[in-house]
């Protein structure tokens, strides 16, 4: 127990960077840390807000008590998503493995800490869903103090579950993985199947409850008053209650669930308890006992076959630059995969919109007396998707303890972040080409808009690439253990994906605007946009390279 303990302690105690940022020294570098901090704590905040708000609207439908059963699932979907992503790189770190095959404990302590450590970040994903949820529940419902010790309770106990079956996803891959020669394609694969599969799952299960009770009604005048504004209230209520009827039909123990949390029943929470940590405990035994041989199948072997030496040919300097970020972009399977999903959804978005009219715009949706043209909003949609996640907010990071040598060549910072930046053009600019294509034939749209759908993705592609570079010269992560940590939880990927996100917010406005103001806005979002590639590329050119140091 006490190689345990110091194992868990090892792994919680630079959880989300807090103790780096306790002892470090650097003023400058310590700001970055605190800028890092300040943007997740938003993240959360945002979070518990619209947990709370979607709770609200429950509750003042009279839903009240249908709450923990439609907001326990969630957290643990949620949490279930997030750690099934990032279980193989956390459980096997290629980095550590020597040290810990060293060290005088077993595989099992060593993949129980690993599995707490998804349990703790559970417990802050859960916190942030439920705590907002659940009170409002208990204030709109009159419970009592049992009411919000069970909150904590759950609180506790729910992430148990999910970090468990995380941690099976994660050795799933994991023996997949080692079976395979081409062991980052494999981990591409197996990644962007299991995004694209909750993706689907999640939008056919949603699609399929809230058409129940959904209609969309023509209103004949654009004057809503206070009798209309009462109706709609009250459609909107039936078909939200329609909605949570058909999940309570669809999956009758989140009813018993729920009805055992509202209530509370202390012995149905005890016995999740006591499963959650059988299966836990199953789920360290079984990593565990596999856990070095696997980590040892999963290192990349070279094997060096007769080598000939041939004529030697000379090569351009940024053609050399660009294939070494594409040998260490390629080498890094959870790189590519994180990087590849933002593209991929935006080839998948251009193929089901065959299935979709949207010539033509949607009038009187839920009462209101604007047309909604969805097609409006296709070009700043497709720009957020294709800028959402760019490769090179983690292409300095992942030099990691190699920075030095670029840096010691006799090279300019034009040429250096310009092979990054071309690589990243490169690698997305087929991809932009084959949706663009697919678009041709699954959207029916005039000149202006077609000439939007390939302006405005194009330039918002080099906006995110500059943005990307721009964010991890200010923001670089040279020490980390594993890919994840630099493409997952930097501060240089979290705000180039908020930088992508950005660009769909104006594409609200676009899909409710006449064609002309639309036109304008695409314009002008055009102009902005390129102005800020002008803007990135010259600070990009003369920035001082010397200032970073690995």
């Amino acid at each position: 127990m006490k190689e345990l303990r110091a194992m868990i302690r090892l792994e919680l105690i630079n959880l989300f960077g807090l103790n780096t940022y306790r002892h470090i020294r650097d003023p400058r570098e310590k700001r970055k840390k605190r800028a890092l901090l300040i943007a997740l704590m938003f993240v959360g905040l945002v979070l518990m807000g619209y947990a709370g708000g979607v709770a609200y609207i429950f509750a003042d439908f009279g839903l009240a008590k249908k709450i923990p059963m439609l907001f326990i699932p969630l957290a643990f979907i949620f949490q279930l998503m997030l750690g099934a992503t990032k279980s193989k790189s956390l459980l096997y770190r290629e980095r550590d493995l020597e040290l810990l095959s060293a060290l005088p404990v077993t595989g099992t302590k060593v993949a129980t800490a690993r599995i707490v450590r998804l349990y703790a970040e559970g417990i802050i994903v859960t916190a942030l869903i439920l705590l907002p949820s659940l009170i409002i529940c208990g204030i709109y419902t009159g419970a009592g103090v049992l009411f919000y010790a069970a909150i904590l309770l759950m609180i506790l106990i729910l992430p148990i579950l999910p970090a468990a079956i995380s941690a099976w996803v994660g050795i799933l891959f994991a023996a997949i993985i080692s079976r395979f020669r081409h062991k980052v394609l494999a981990e591409v694969l197996l990644v962007v199947v299991l995004v694209v599969g909750i993706f689907v799952v999640s939008a056919a299960m949603s699609t399929n409850t809230m058409t129940s009770g959904v209609e969309v009604t023509a209103v004949d005048s654009p004057d809503i008053g206070d009798g209309d504004k009462e109706a709609m209230k009250a459609k909107m209520k039936d078909a939200v209650t329609a909605a949570v009827e058909k999940v309570e039909s669809l999956c009758p123990p989140l009813k018993d669930f729920g009805e055992a949390m509202g209530k509370p029943d202390l012995p149905v929470l005890l016995i999740y308890a006591l499963i959650s940590l059988a299966v836990m405990a199953l789920t360290g035994l079984v990593i565990g006992r596999n856990f070095f041989r696997i980590s040892a199948r999963l290192r990349t072997v070279v094997r060096h076959r007769e080598y000939q030496l041939e004529a030697m040919a000379e090569q351009s300097v940024m053609r050399t630059l660009v294939k070494k970020e594409a040998a260490r972009y390629f080498s890094s399977g959870i790189f590519v995969a994180n990087t590849i999903v933002g593209p991929a959804m935006a080839v998948a978005a251009s193929v089901a919109l065959a299935f979709f009219d949207v010539s033509r715009p949607i009038e009187g949706l839920k009462g209101l007396s604007f047309a909604v043209d969805i097609r409006g909003g296709l070009p700043l949609a497709f720009g957020g998707m294709f800028g959402m996640m760019s490769i090179s907010a983690s292409l300095i990071s992942m030099e990691g303890k190699n920075w030095w040598i670029p840096r010691s060549l006799p090279l300019s910072s034009r040429e250096i972040l310009g092979a990054k930046a071309l690589f990243n053009l490169m690698v997305i600019a087929p991809v932009y080409g084959l949706t663009e294509i697919i678009l041709l034939f699954t959207v029916r749209a005039g000149l202006m808009d077609r000439l939007w759908m390939l302006l405005i993705p194009g330039v918002s592609i080099l906006y995110s690439v500059l943005l990307g570079l721009l964010l991890n010269l200010k923001y670089p992560k040279f020490r980390w253990e594993t890919a994840t940590e630099v493409v997952k939880q930097s501060a240089a990927s979290g705000f180039s994906l908020l930088g992508g996100f950005v660009l769909f917010l104006p594409a609200v406005g676009a899909m409710i605007l006449p064609e002309l103001y639309r036109n304008l806005l695409n314009l002008l979002m055009l102009l902005l946009i390129g102005s800020l590639c002008v803007l990135f590329y010259r600070k990009l050119i003369r920035y001082p390279l010397e200032r970073l140091v690995g």
